[in-house]
């Protein structure tokens, strides 16, 4: 019994719970040993980081390495093939070759301790955007996949971009007697005037080689820039061109000079005039921004017949309005312009590429003077699309090859998130996917969007429907109640499945794409109409249900932006003219006062009254000029405070 009753104590012993100060204890080894793990990994970040930099590789280590494992489990890139000219027809899509260019890490990159974020992996283009998830510490990749006809990365040369793409549109043109246009997309820096530079001095070269011993037919080029709505030629010093339509519907660049060259190092000189002439401007993205696109035309004569022609755009870099809010009124108002002209561009594209029967050439300037080699039965179209690699460019590569993958408008192919392996981490692993991923993005539906904002709900959609609907209506259904909303359930099925399934909704599809259709069927009578239609959709995504975006400007502002832009460039142009005008009669009155002077001072008898008389009728003509002069100056001055305080008021311009 003794026995029993001393080991009880021992027993209650064991059992005892741990004290609070144990409890202390233990959670200061604990925190001791998390201090102690975070201090390790540090260091071996700063060891990676040392190993990255003697490499020449920057930026986030952990970013890095992921991106580094992403590369090595994908397969190799394909090889490229040239463009295949003759093969299929508008139906197919054969004319148009869309390609993708990525440009290396620039010293200002690298000096921002930027890392090389884009994968190029023929045909596919991955963005990998670097995130964090909400506990801010927790990193992941949201790739964003495109499929293009040619993905080009940093190791490509400008003679294998040439090789492929352009060197059989030259052959096109010169021999099979087609029309040929080549433009360069991209935002400011990403590399469009090098790869286009690199591709004129080819083509120059080519262009002889192919014409051969051909006496008959003659070699032209021409050069000009459209800057601001304006037209002007850059072999001519500038000269102000206009762009007219005759009664059979062909565009003319009136005036536009086109100098005669035998060989290719004249054709190289009159590109390279061109070229210095161009107009740029210091941006926040870029020191040097082309701000005007510029039009390379190297025309093939027989006679006074053009039997080939080649078009050679280089675009204006585009920019966000967040990049160009802090700039003058100038390059806020080129902005404008660029974006409006660049979307003008991507739908004649894709009305091309779709067979359209009705093509808004009539949007802007630019599309109007490459009209000629976009509806020739015989003609083709190249774009590369030119990306910057660095990670805090990724919004910006994301939107040009949005705009890319809109005017290809290529099928989906599977995504490549499902097929790839399990990470054996979380650091490389995304978020659950996103139902409402959009569909513009291959593969992009495994990869989540947290920067786009959420989808309307089906719900939501039908509501909108029904109100505008209703609107139209009056008040004959007034009186019908709401049908019933559908309770949720748990095997609801998801936003793509239902996104399938909208036709059969009444009212679908929505007023402004009716509107559209209906106005594409008669033709764009107003240049901001396309803009106007374009902004209603949203910017870029315009395929997609978009949300009530309160952070965006509303279309309407939108609209009422590029208008104002448009009666600015106007304005401004009458403003000048009659100023100009006003010195040229000046000068013309001067003369003659000084006539009447000498005359009054130098001759015994003069008629004194009709001294009186002239120079009374002269200073009325003098006083109507400036009061004309000084309303034209009143009313440009407020059209630049209207700019102004609608700049303000947007808090960003739609990106195309």
């Amino acid at each position: 019994m003794a026995e029993r009753v001393l080991s009880r104590p021992q027993k209650a012993s064991s059992g005892k719970r741990p004290s609070t100060l144990d409890k202390i204890q233990a959670m200061e080894k604990q925190r001791a040993e998390r201090r102690q793990q975070m201090e390790e990994r540090k260091m071996e970040m700063r060891e990676e980081e040392k190993r990255n930099a003697e490499l020449g590789v920057i930026g986030d280590a952990d970013f890095v390495r992921m991106i580094g494992e992403w590369r090595e489990q994908q397969p190799c890139s394909q090889p490229h093939v040239a463009f295949d000219c003759d093969a299929g027809g508008r139906a197919k899509g054969k004319e148009l070759c869309i390609c993708a260019r990525k440009r290396p890490m620039g010293k200002r990159e690298v000096a921002a301790n930027d890392h090389d974020a884009v994968s190029c992996q023929n045909p596919v283009v991955v963005v990998h955007d670097c995130r964090h998830r909400v506990d801010g510490i927790t990193k992941y990749l949201a790739n964003t996949k495109f499929v293009f006809d040619h993905a080009f990365s940093e190791a490509v040369a400008t003679d294998d971009v040439y090789a492929c793409v352009c060197e059989p549109l030259v052959d096109f043109v010169a021999r099979k007697r087609g029309r040929a246009t080549v433009f360069a997309y991209g935002q400011t820096g990403s590399g469009k005037t090098y790869t286009m530079c690199g591709i004129q001095r080819r083509a120059a070269r080519d262009t002889f080689d192919f014409v051969g011993d051909d006496a008959t037919i003659v070699v032209g080029v021409s050069f000009f820039e459209i800057y601001g709505g304006r037209c002007q030629d850059l072999l001519r010093d500038r000269a102000r061109l206009q762009v007219r339509e005759d009664g059979k519907g062909e565009v003319n660049v009136v005036d536009l000079g086109e100098d005669v060259v035998s060989n290719s190092e004249e054709l190289l000189d009159a590109i390279d005039r061109g070229n210095r002439l161009r107009t740029t401007q210091r941006t926040r993205a870029n020191d040097a921004s082309s701000r005007s696109h510029a039009v390379c035309q190297i025309v093939l004569r027989r006679g006074p017949a053009v039997v080939g022609k080649l078009s050679l755009v280089d675009l204006a870099g585009s920019e966000r309005g967040a990049d160009t809010r802090s700039h003058s009124r100038q390059l806020r108002t080129e902005s404008a312009e660029i974006n409006k002209s660049l979307l003008a561009l991507k739908e004649c594209i894709r009305s091309l590429a779709t067979n359209d029967s009705h093509v808004p050439f009539r949007a802007s300037k630019l599309t109007m003077v490459l009209r000629d080699s976009f509806v020739r039965p015989h003609c083709r179209v190249a774009m590369i699309a030119t990306v910057s690699p660095s990670v805090s460019a990724t919004d910006h590569t994301i939107n040009t090859l949005r705009y890319a993958d809109r005017v290809k408008e290529k099928p989906a192919p599977a995504s490549s998130a499902a097929a790839a392996p399990p990470q054996k981490n979380n650091e490389n692993t995304a978020p659950p996917p996103v139902l409402n991923a959009s569909p513009c993005h291959q593969g992009a539906a495994a990869t989540p969007r947290a920067a786009d904002p959420p989808r309307r709900s089906l719900e939501a959609a039908r509501r909108s429907l029904d109100s505008r609907q209703g609107g139209r209506r009056g008040n004959k259904d007034a009186s019908k109640p709401p049908s019933p909303r559908p309770s949720p359930r748990a095997d609801s099925p998801s936003f793509d499945d239902i996104s399938s399934s909208l036709d059969p909704i009444p009212g679908w599809p929505p007023a402004e794409t009716r509107a559209r259709r209906e106005r594409d069927d008669r033709g764009v009578a107003d240049p901001v109409a396309l803009v106007a239609d374009r902004a209603a959709r949203g910017p870029l995504l315009v395929d997609e249900v978009r949300p009530e975006d309160p952070d965006g400007p509303p279309p309407e502002s939108v609209m009422e932006l590029h208008r104002t832009v448009d009666s600015l460039f106007e304005e401004e142009e009458a403003l000048l003219n009659a100023h100009m005008n006003m010195i040229q009669e000046n000068a013309e009155l001067l003369t003659e006062e000084g006539r009447m002077l000498q005359q009054v001072q130098g001759e015994d008898e003069y008629d004194i009254d009709a001294y009186v008389a002239r120079l009374d009728a002269i200073l009325d003509t003098k006083a109507n000029q400036i009061d004309s002069l000084r309303t034209r100056l009143r009313n440009f001055s407020q059209k630049l405070k209207e700019e102004e305080n609608q700049s303000k008021s947007l808090r960003r311009m739609p990106l195309y």
